[in-house]
């Protein structure tokens, strides 16, 4: 089974440094079976006031209320385990016209969960050193003009066979 979430509508969200924050990409899907795989894959859309180097995502999986972070570095220190990085825009210091694309590539959870599980996938923000605002699908300036996009997020979840 595939189950997917496509917003194309805009919207925005506060992010603190080492703080988790969701984003629009987030789905829920119900096992068909016991120890089901499922196969994540997802695009983040938008902008924020803060240079797109501080800013990281985080994969997290929901079951029954419990969250985890899957998909994300070891844990060292005061470093951030994320899941990947927000895809650098035309330049640093234009942080109002200049949105990115960053992509979640195809990742395999395991969750060995029993059949008829219900299981939120979630793509969240994260602040690296930083705290802002991120505007997803779209610029933070957003003025009608042709150079301002306006862009989907989404996120696909495919239950595969145990």
């Amino acid at each position: 089974q595939v189950v997917a979430t496509n917003v194309t509508g805009t919207s925005s969200v506060s992010f603190a440094n080492a703080g988790l924050a969701d984003t629009p990409a987030t789905v829920t899907i119900t096992s068909a079976a016991a120890n089901s795989k499922f196969l994540i894959s997802g695009v983040i859309n938008g902008e924020a006031n803060d240079p797109d180097h501080k800013i990281g995502f985080v994969l997290r999986r929901v079951i029954a209320g419990s969250g985890a972070s899957i998909a994300v570095g070891d844990s060292s220190g005061s470093r951030s385990s994320i899941t990947f990085m927000q895809n650098q825009g035309f330049y640093d210091e234009d942080n109002s016209t200049t949105p990115s694309t960053s992509v979640l590539s195809s990742y395999l959870d395991s969750p060995s969960q029993a059949a008829g599980t219900s299981i939120t996938y979630k793509i969240d923000i994260i602040g690296l050193g930083e705290s802002g605002t991120y505007y997803f699908g779209r610029c933070v300036s957003n003025t009608d003009n042709a150079s301002n996009e306006l862009m989907p997020n989404y996120i696909t979840v495919m239950e595969v066979a145990a």
